[in-house]
């Protein structure tokens, strides 16, 4: 098993999440049946790792926050009751180690941190996904998809890729940033246009070229206000039917959401799917066995109400694991 050759890459959750507890005997709170030391990974159905950083966000020139995401939505995750005789078992894998052991002033050439941290990602979830878990991955920026979806073909091939997004994230740019993710990996041909989904893209927040042009590579590009007229849920199936036993990514940028329903996020709107529309989406892609790799991005608790936005991830985690009856 793999989780042996990670620990160079990996940093362990703070030991203050892990004892979370109720007052009442009778809750049964997550924390409680999730699995942290290496000797209970061999058992586990599903990893959880984060990569708690906003760098790519940073470069995209938007706002820091989303590097405090992954704690904060284990904070809620963990306080989340479980359904009884489920055989979900989680291993929490904590979270990659965000690249400041590395020290480039001896170096002719600069690293990129960020590459960095890419490397580190893919490497682990290549290795989850070897030893048959199911991933769920934490961001952080928007980013990481990139080193997600490289996981995923690296150990399966072929695979296709959902992204519920505002945003094409297919900008043109000589470093990777969150706006840039999805063009890299068609570019260096891990993602084939075809088997590509942008699902909810919004021509006010994207240049009308970037638009034309993952059309014209043939990326399916399924945009908001049309998703509106078809049935979010019916073309959401629809892709799914595409796909058919094809292994594949599901990314969800939280910035995809309405407002109303989740304001920490790093480029909020009032326009977007509701948060139980996307549970919905998320119920029907956890049908199929060959979803590998859930992503969220773009939680930011800096800009959050009421915890509003991290609880909305965390649910979406919690229904990605468990379902709802």
């Amino acid at each position: 098993m793999g989780i042996e050759r990670l620990t160079e890459i990996l940093k362990p959750i703070s030991g203050g999440l892990k004892g979370l507890h109720s007052h009442d005997p009778k809750d049964n709170f997550l924390v409680k049946n999730i699995s942290f030391e290496a000797k209970d990974y061999s058992n586990s159905t599903h990893v959880l790792i984060g990569c708690p950083q906003d760098e790519g966000v940073l470069r995209n020139k938007g706002r820091s926050g989303a590097a405090k995401a992954p704690e904060k939505i284990r904070e809620r995750l963990y306080r989340m009751q479980i359904p009884e005789n489920t055989e979900v078992r989680l291993f929490d894998a904590g979270n990659v180690a965000i690249a400041d052991d590395i020290d480039d002033t001896d170096s002719d050439e600069a690293v990129d941190l960020l590459e960095v941290i890419h490397q580190r990602l893919t490497k682990a979830v290549s290795e989850f996904l070897r030893d048959g878990k199911k991933v769920i991955v934490l961001g952080g920026g928007n980013d990481i998809s990139y080193a997600d979806v490289r996981a995923l073909t690296e150990t399966e091939g072929e695979i296709s890729a959902i992204n519920i997004d505002a945003h094409l994230d297919m900008r043109i740019a000589d470093k990777m940033t969150s706006g840039t993710p999805y063009r890299r990996l068609i570019e260096e041909r891990l993602l084939q246009p075809k088997n590509f989904y942008e699902f909810g893209i919004r021509p006010e927040t994207n240049a009308a070229n970037y638009l034309e042009n993952a059309e014209s590579l043939g990326v399916n590009v399924h945009y908001f206000n049309r998703l509106l007229e078809s049935g979010i849920s019916k073309s959401f199936q629809s892709i799914l039917n595409e796909i058919q036993d094809c292994p594949f990514f599901l990314g969800l940028d939280m910035d995809s959401i309405q407002a109303s329903d989740a304001p920490g996020v790093s480029a909020s709107s009032p326009i977007g799917f509701s948060g139980r529309e996307i549970l919905q989406l998320i119920h029907h892609a956890k049908q199929k066995e060959n979803l590998k790799v859930f992503e969220i991005t773009e939680t930011n608790p800096r800009y959050d109400i009421d915890g509003r936005t991290v609880k909305l991830a965390a649910s979406f985690v919690y229904g990605f694991l468990f379902g709802s009856k």
